[in-house]
């Protein structure tokens, strides 16, 4: 820390708000480019003059670069609901969905009837025969027997609040806790039950000196009150000011991103320190008790203390407490101080005035206690808004541009007085020969004010939009028409004229520092895409902008588990009904369809036509099914059906991505221009399909190709993925099946004895588009593995169309036995879901061996396998 502090003499400005500076080094650059034919840089030379006016007009460019952003991107119509459609709130992108018990603490207790809320861990318990490689529900009198605790299950105690005092209101309020936990759980955990906290009370029994002026009422009340909070602290709500003004313990306030760690709460802000504090209570100090009643103002001393549990049948043979001092309290049982203690019995609490007992009156103890018990409630108004408001700047035209020329001196005849009477055509001739040159300048500077003024647009998640360079014509100096040729002169040098290819690649640049805010990147994956499948940048730029767009929901919901209680028919299959790794996975992989449904079937027939030709060959066509439009056809005939159907899926698989498409364009005839069409070919060259259609100019046949990748990709894509969760395959009945684990003997191989906890399968389609590549699958992989939470392990298997059909078949069957839709045979079904899922293995393309001189060697030693399907075929 400095010893003096002081401000300094000559304050540092920034170069392009310092006048003086900018001339300094304008002059300097002069100095060394033109020393041989220019020594007179005095302030009388036109060029200095010139040099002044420029560095002039830099600092309005500089002032205007230094606005608040919110300024920068400000817009004339300015209202909120524009800004909140491009910019995330505090509330919507700090946020996450409960992770932590404390999380899940606090998601609870905001629901409207709920005082405290806890968390117990549950374990169950199986035993695991490692010689045979089973699990046991009972410990047999067996060797090589080893207990099992499964983690990641959660018994949830709620603290119903006083307003909810009837059975059949806690009931429908448990139910209401179920609902919400299940659409908020975590991967890999589960909650096996939910139940009303028990209260066990607790007798207080003291002998206190109080000072001759207080009020026994006024003591016996705070003091029920400050025990009572120290057994059962109450759990508070702050507004966001409220929450950010509190101190913590160690004397800070909280900061932003603190306050808004954890769930979006309806209700305002819970403490973290308090809600620590409201834990469930094991055991009771009397030390602790017996400091609370030495604060309270007007106790001079404690005669006597004890607290213990109160006896429900007063003829019980009471057992002595073992430890006054440390008094336990039932596990799962929250605590209280009874009730019975401010009666106006007083045979709890007695007070003593220089050895004189005293009599505390019974409705003043009350009425103390509900004043205190007031003061406890935090009130919010029911209107505040619990988030930042997303700020809106003023619009301050920083596009606008004022020629410095209109600056000259009069002499230069270029304001818009212009020459004198007098000047002859020569000096006209000078002068506007003078307002041209100094355009480049003013071409510039307009042109970056220009581009400030669009900082929105290059910002911009919307991926329409492809421009990043703006310009605008400089019509601030008098006869600027006969400068420029036409108004619209610089139209034929805008940038998608000049560069359509540059320009998409300094999008994309945009784009990746938008990711980068938020630590993520898509370098490998752009580069993979690109190097791989031919992506063109403006692919890149929709995706980029599809993630950043639902980034709030795949960063808050990446660790959320699917909701298996939904028992809708579009929560189960065909349903988007997934987990929120899987929606971020998805996004980071570029899937475009991520719901639950059908891999292994093959949608090719069902938008897909053969016809026979006369000569008992065969032709295919890809037909748009709304419109009937013929998309693509075959470029030959095949011998067979077979044969056509065959090289129909390998024309949908490579037309989907743009670098099978071949633009070529017809031989003029005569006058007429020719015509532009495009054919699809395989990587070896070959045309292997064609549009029969013509295009009149290169844009409308380019608006085809988009078409066709799009219809391709939306109705065709069976990139997909299922996460299996291995804790919802826990047994509830005595003869469901268990996960397979392995021997002993086998355990090299193996990774415990526990297939449940925190374990997941993801299984992928070996067979579909992009995972069909070794490169692809390896990045994919990679990708999951990273992404997937540190606790849990993922077993990644790419699968065969087979293996897939019989997969998919049990797990939509299970889906239904899990949601209590279809429990028919539901041994069977349990057995046969978890035969196929530890059944299937991962598949690998053919690959044939090479020489040992090959430039490029097939196998590569701990890098590959043998494969089991062709890599050529669809």
């Amino acid at each position: 820390m400095l010893s003096e502090l002081s401000i300094p003499k000559k304050q540092k400005k920034e170069a392009a708000l310092d006048y003086k500076q900018l001339y300094s080094i304008g002059l300097s650059h002069i100095q060394k480019l033109s020393n041989r034919i220019w020594t007179d840089y005095n302030v009388h030379d036109p060029g200095i003059t010139t040099l002044e006016l420029l560095c002039f007009a830099l600092t309005d460019l500089g002032y205007r670069a230094s606005f608040p952003i919110k300024d920068l991107l400000a817009t004339k119509e300015n209202n909120a609901a524009n800004m909140a459609s491009d910019f995330f709130s505090a509330r919507k992108i700090l946020t996450n969905r409960p992770l932590t018990i404390r999380d899940f603490r606090k998601f609870i207790i905001d629901l409207k009837g709920i005082k405290n809320a806890w968390l117990d861990s549950c374990p169950r318990t199986f035993f695991a025969d490692t010689v045979s490689g089973k699990l046991l529900h009972e410990k047999p009198d067996l060797e090589g027997i080893e207990e099992i605790n499964i983690s990641g299950l959660f018994n949830v105690l709620i603290d119903f609040d006083d307003t909810v005092n009837t059975k059949s209101g806690k009931e429908d309020l448990l139910g209401t806790v179920k609902r919400s936990l299940m659409a908020n759980r975590n991967l890999c955990e589960d909650f096996v039950s939910f139940s009303g906290v028990e209260t066990q009370y607790f007798n207080l029994c003291c002998e206190l000196e109080i000072a001759p002026d207080a009020d026994a009422s006024r003591i016996k009340a705070r003091l029920y009150h400050c025990v009572q909070h120290y057994l059962a602290p109450a759990v508070k709500f702050y507004s966001l000011s409220q929450i950010l003004e509190k101190k913590k313990s160690d004397g800070t306030t909280y900061t932003v991103d603190e306050v808004f760690d954890g769930p979006a709460l309806n209700s305002g802000f819970i403490d973290d320190e308090e809600l620590d504090a409201a834990q469930l209570r094991t055991e009771i100090r009397l030390s602790d008790i017996i400091s609370i009643v030495m604060d309270i103002d007007g106790v001079v001393a404690v005669r006597d203390i004890r607290i213990g549990p109160q006896i429900a049948d007063p003829e019980e043979l009471v057992q002595p407490i073992e430890n006054k001092w440390v008094v336990k309290i039932d596990p799962g049982k929250k605590a209280l101080l009874s009730p019975e203690i401010l009666s106006d019995v007083n045979t709890g609490i007695k007070f003593y005035k220089r050895n004189m007992p005293l009599v505390s009156d019974f409705t003043k103890v009350w009425q103390e206690l509900e004043t205190l018990m007031e003061s406890d409630i935090n009130t919010i108004a029911d209107d505040e808004i619990h988030d930042f408001p997303i700020p809106l700047g003023s619009f301050r035209e920083t596009g606008s541009y004022y020629s410095f020329q209109n600056h000259f001196p009069a002499l230069y005849g270029l304001s818009e007085a212009g020459l004198d009477s007098g000047a002859d055509d020569k000096r006209k001739a000078l002068a506007y020969q003078f307002k041209a040159y100094l355009l480049f300048f003013d071409q510039v500077m307009a042109d970056y004010f220009a581009q400030l003024a669009n900082v929105r647009q290059l910002f911009s998640t919307d991926p329409a939009i492809k421009q990043t360079y703006f310009h605008q014509v400089v019509d601030s100096f008098t006869n600027f028409n006969k400068i420029y040729k036409t108004e619209n002169a610089l139209d034929c040098v805008s940038e998608s004229d000049v560069n359509e290819e540059q320009q998409l690649e300094r999008r994309n640049r945009f784009l990746d520092h938008l990711i980068s805010r938020f630590a993520e990147q898509f370098t490998h994956f752009a580069n993979i895409m690109h190097s791989v499948f031919g992506a063109d940048t403006e692919k890149m730029i929709q995706l980029k902008c599809d993630f950043l767009q639902a980034y709030p929901l795949i960063s808050s919901e990446r660790s959320l588990a699917y909701n298996y209680s939904l028992q809708n028919e579009e929560s189960l299959w065909n349903s988007l009904n997934i987990s929120g790794f899987e929606k971020r996975i998805s996004k980071l992989l570029g899937i475009s369809d991520y719901s639950r449904r059908n891999l292994a079937r093959l949608p090719f027939e069902l938008y897909c036509e053969f016809d026979k030709t006369p000569f008992d060959e065969f032709r295919f066509k890809i037909k748009n099914r709304a419109t009937g439009k013929i998309l693509l056809s075959s470029s030959t005939n095949y011998e067979s059906h077979e044969q056509a159907w065959e090289e129909m899926k390998k024309t949908i698989h490579f037309a989907s991505f743009p670098s099978a498409y071949k633009r070529k364009i017809t031989i003029p005839n005569g006058e007429e221009p020719g015509k532009h069409y495009f054919n699809i070919l395989n990587p070896a060259g070959d045309v292997i399909a064609r549009r029969i259609e013509y295009f009149s100019d290169e844009a409308k046949m380019n608006k085809a190709i988009d078409d066709v990748i799009t219809y391709l990709t939306e109705n065709f894509d069976t990139e997909g993925m299922f996460l299996i969760e291995n804790i919802l395959l826990l047994p509830s009945e005595k003869k469901d099946p268990f996960l397979p684990i392995c021997r002993a003997e086998d355990m090299v191989s193996c990774s415990g004895n526990d297939p449940y906890s925190y374990r997941l399968h993801v299984i992928l389609p070996a067979f579909a588009g992009r995972f069909r590549n070794t490169d692809f699958r390896k990045f994919a992989e990679q990708l999951i593995r990273e992404e997937t939470p540190a606790h849990i392990l993922p077993k990644i298997c790419w699968i065969s169309r087979e293996e897939m059909s019989v997969l998919e078949k049990s797990y939509k069957e299970w889906i239904m036995l899990k949601a209590d839709v279809d429990i028919t045979n539901r041994t069977e079904k349990l057995k046969e879901f978890i035969q196929a899922l530890f059944e299937v293995k991962n598949t690998y393309p053919t690959q044939s061996i090479a020489e040992c001189e090959s430039e490029n060697p097939k196998f590569i030693l701990g890098q590959t396998t043998l494969g089991s399907f062709d890599s050529k075929s669809i």
